[in-house]
């Protein structure tokens, strides 16, 4: 079976036609890996009261926050990420599935980095879910051909309670052992009294994967109690196609996490020196950075710069779907508003609509600066913020010294006619978004930080269908402006506030974006652009 996205639940038990919802079909709809009859948890004859609790409705295939990072304390530096999916399959017959990060028998570099995924069913009463162990290899990171998985082992995991269980693995190639298992961080939602926060703060967690590169992603844990964003990232070599094993990969990162952030950054980590299931002393090195932004319950983006180790000097962007349906807790907002018109100001080039090679996402031209992902979301207020896809955005900003492309006479006696740097125009996507890849915006006399955009709903040029402005918060913007980059310009003394600003005076509330990152590593900004698209 292929691993077309990250996990494919193929459906061993089959409920009775119309019995199964939408939102539980999604999971085996997905990708393609297989699991070894999910039948077989089904009809098990034994019906003792859970662990968990004496109810249904409190037994481990309704406890989604069992989801999240286990390991075994006397192998630090590998474990897992489960992910649990409530009744997917069926009433009261849900599925387990998960990542596990390791190493081979041998200890080495990265080439000895091994990673597994597995899934199984769960049935109600039960404490213990079998499982499928599966493997995937062929791939390149960040890029195709998609992989296609064969299964290599089995396991059984068993719950003692919401912080402990235990993973008994028997592999085809002869390996065999038992794994204590326990929460790497605190639990936050399995024991069932969390807090609403809580609960839809944690639903941002499980399993994550760019379509456009099927068969590697992420398996995200956010724990508010903790206060901890962390991640687990099974991949390949840039080159992995051809290494067979020795070219999978994996990384963990972890960073900060504040109650309600629907953008964080992280320091990603790399691992080496293990041995599969041993007790050996590994090595855990930095090795570079990502910002991880939710833009829905469903959709979200890893921006990631690597500065050391194998991938040094690689960055790119994720464009993230969850894997199955959103739990009932996630909320991204209910609503969304109308995005406020502004003024396109005195340098919009507009001339440069019907240039097709502007149509792109990487609009620096070599610009120096602090990168920046500019990430907007564009959604119809008119039909309950759904997406709009196939609509034309266009922005454009100044350099880190104040300077616009096209114009003469600019900040500092800069004449840039005949340039088109920091400007560009994309289409958007099925989910109604689009990236570009940046530098953080400078600053010119009289104005705050900003970075100016304009929607066509249909084709580029003619009237736009809103021209507005993207504002940047106070503090994001003088910690840049205080890094070497931006230095010999300094702060923006001509506008402190947003008070005294022209443009930002009556209000940021609906175009201030989300940001996240640091001067060193970059930023990424998101907003949610919301117009009359009906």
């Amino acid at each position: 079976m292929s691993i077309a996205n990250l996990f494919r639940l193929r459906r061993m038990h089959t409920p009775a036609p119309g019995t199964v919802p939408a939102r539980r079909r999604a999971l085996t709809q997905l990708g393609a890996m297989s699991v070894a009859s999910l039948a077989a948890a089904s009809a098990t004859t034994t019906r003792a009261q859970s662990v968990f609790g004496a109810t249904s409705k409190a037994a481990l295939s309704d406890r989604q926050g069992l989801g999240g990072a286990w390991y075994n304390p006397a192998t630090g530096g590998q474990g897992i990420f489960l992910e649990v999916y409530p009744d997917l399959l069926g009433e009261d017959l849900g599925v387990v599935a998960g990542a596990w990060f390791t190493f081979d028998t041998t200890a080495g570099g990265v080439s000895a980095q091994r990673w597994y995924t597995f899934n199984g069913a769960l049935t109600n009463n039960q404490s213990q879910a079998d499982l499928s162990i599966l493997m995937n290899t062929g791939g390149n990171f960040d890029a195709q051909p998609v992989t296609f998985s064969t299964t290599v082992g089995s396991a059984q995991i068993r719950f003692t309670d919401c912080t402990t269980a235990t993973l008994d693995y028997t592999f085809d190639d002869g390996r065999s052992g038992t794994i204590p298992l326990q929460r790497v961080m605190s639990d936050s939602t399995c024991a069932g009294n969390a807090s609403s926060s809580v609960q839809a703060d944690y639903a941002f967690s499980g399993a994550w994967y760019d379509p456009a590169t099927s068969g590697q992603g992420l398996m995200v844990e956010v724990n508010p109690v903790a206060g901890k964003l962390a991640i687990g990232w099974f991949t390949y070599a840039v080159q992995g196609q051809s290494s067979g094993v020795q070219g999978l990969r994996w990384f963990t990162a972890e960073g900060d996490f504040e109650d309600g952030a629907r953008s964080t950054s992280l320091t990603v980590y790399a691992t080496t020196g293990g041995r599969f299931d041993a007790a050996d002393t590994v090595t855990t090195t930095a090795v570079g950075s990502v910002v991880l932004s939710f833009s829905s319950c469903e959709t979200a983006t890893l921006t990631y710069r690597f500065d050391d180790g194998e991938f040094a000097g690689l960055s790119g962007t994720l464009s993230l779907q969850r894997l199955g349906a959103s739990p009932a807790a996630c909320s991204f907002g209910s609503s969304c508003a109308l995005i406020p018109s502004e003024t396109q100001g005195p340098y919009p080039l507009l001339s440069v609509l019907s240039n097709t090679a502007l149509q792109r996402s990487d609009i620096t031209e070599g610009k120096a600066g602090v990168p920046l992902t500019l990430i907007l979301n564009l959604v119809d207020i008119n039909d309950g913020c759904t997406p709009i896809a196939d609509a034309w955005i266009y922005a454009w900003h100044c350099d880190k010294d104040g300077v616009y492309s096209g114009y003469s006479n600019q900040t500092g006696g800069v004449n840039a006619t005949g340039q088109v740097f920091l400007r560009g125009m994309q289409r958007t996507n099925s989910r109604g978004q689009v990236v570009f890849q940046t530098i953080y915006p400078g600053w010119y006399a009289g104005r705050i930080t900003h970075i100016h955009f304009q929607v066509y709903l249909s084709s580029l040029g003619g009237s736009a269908t809103v021209t507005s402005q993207v504002a940047f918060p106070q503090a994001v913007t003088q910690a840049v402006y205080a890094s070497s980059l931006y230095a010999a310009r300094g702060q923006n003394t001509s506008v402190t506030s947003f008070a005294q600003d022209n443009v930002f005076s009556d209000g940021t509330a609906y175009q201030m974006a989300s940001v996240a990152g640091s001067p060193t590593a970059g930023y990424a900004a998101t907003l949610t652009v919301g117009i009359r698209g009906s």
